[in-house]
Formats: structure tokens, sequence, C-alpha cells
């Protein structure tokens, strides 16, 4: 019963979503409504393969965004790009689709999930229980693909992983509030991933810089 719930809910969000977007004023905007349509039904019919794909192009964003942050002249690297791809891709995405899609269908399956008590409980499980670690795995991902040894990012990681928390505790508490209160489960990850464009530059920028 649950689940057929879930699934009426999403259906009666990506009409909403649709109907707000039906605006036929150009052919263009005609494009952009097919396209996010199409869209839709891929995350209906191949949710993961849909939000990894679409988080490995996002993340590829970020790594454009970390070299104009970093402006340290070496330009561009493709093997960056691919490797932001990659951790998308295959890590990012689908460990925070499971993580979500976990919160809403097991742990607070019998419960009003736009309630107060279950956005703060999810809001905490995130950002306490799984952002630390995974924030962890990720520095250490990204050694492996440069080839650097894992000791110094373990000592990297307990010198400075509470102060990059901190940070993130600013920006995703709020994002992940307003994620869990108005957006359908389907569409968390293209929302975070977006919001992820920047945090993951900062990111990039700053394993880069304290890896020097």
């Amino acid at each position: 019963m649950s689940n057929i719930q879930t699934t009426s809910s999403f259906s009666n969000s990506l009409q909403q979503l649709v109907h707000f977007t039906s605006f036929k004023n150009s052919a263009t905007n005609y494009i952009y409504i097919l396209a996010w349509r199409s869209y839709l039904r891929q995350l209906q019919t191949n949710p993961l393969v849909t939000k990894s794909i679409t988080s490995g192009i996002i993340s590829s964003l970020s790594t454009i965004l970390a070299s104009i942050i970093q402006d340290s002249g070496e330009g561009l690297k493709s093997s960056k790009v691919i490797n932001e791809f990659t951790i998308g891709l295959a890590l990012r995405a689908p460990l925070v689709h499971y993580f979500h899609t976990f919160l809403d269908k097991c742990l607070f399956r019998n419960t009003k999930q736009t309630s107060p008590a279950v956005i703060v409980a999810k809001v905490i499980l995130d950002q306490f229980i799984f952002s630390p670690p995974f924030t962890a795995l990720y520095y250490y991902v990204t050694a492996l693909m440069r080839d650097e040894p894992l000791k110094p990012v373990s000592q990297k990681i307990r010198r400075e992983l509470f102060a990059v928390m901190k940070k993130s505790w600013l920006l995703w508490i709020p994002v992940n509030a307003i994620n869990y209160a108005l957006v359908p489960l389907e569409l968390r990850v293209l929302f975070a991933n977006i919001i992820d464009v920047f945090w993951t530059a900062y990111l990039i920028s700053t394993v880069s810089s304290k890896s020097k």
C-alpha cells in the first residue's frame, strides 16, 4: 500500500511539474518540455541508470568550476573530468539513491514523509551519519584515481574532515531540509546534484590544494 501511495504521489508531482513547464511560447520551449518529460519517464522506468548518468555529467561540471576557482594556470585536465564523471556515475548517485530509498521506503515507510519530525530525523541521519563517511570515501577514491598513497590521505582526513563537515553542514542542512520536505523521492538526487556542482567544486579545490 505504501509503495502504491509513493508511486501515485510521484506521478502527481510529475504532472504538476510538467504542467508548470508546459508553456508553449516557442519551438525552443517545446523542445525543453519534451526533453523534461522524457527525463521524467526515464526516472520512472530506469531510475538508477538515469540518476547515475545525470550525476556523472553534473560532477564533470564541478571539475570545470573547480578549475576556474583554483585558476592555477595548469588548465583543465581531461583525466580530472573523467575521474569526477566516474565518481558521480558509479559512487555518488548509487549511494545517494539507495540512501534516500532506504529512508523513505524502509526506515520511515509507515510515517508521514513531510512531517517536521521526519524531516528533521532525515536531515540528522543524512548529515551526521551518512555524509561524514561519504566525504571521507570521496577523499580515498580521489587519491586512488590519482595513484596517491592512502596513508597521507588518512592523516589528511583526520586533520581536516571536521572542518570540511562544518562547512558542509552550513550548506547541506538547509538544502536537505528543503529536499526532504518538498522534492519527490525520484527527483532528490537531481536536486542535490545541482547544488552539489558548487560543493563538489569546493571539495575538488580543497583536496587538490591540500595534496600539494
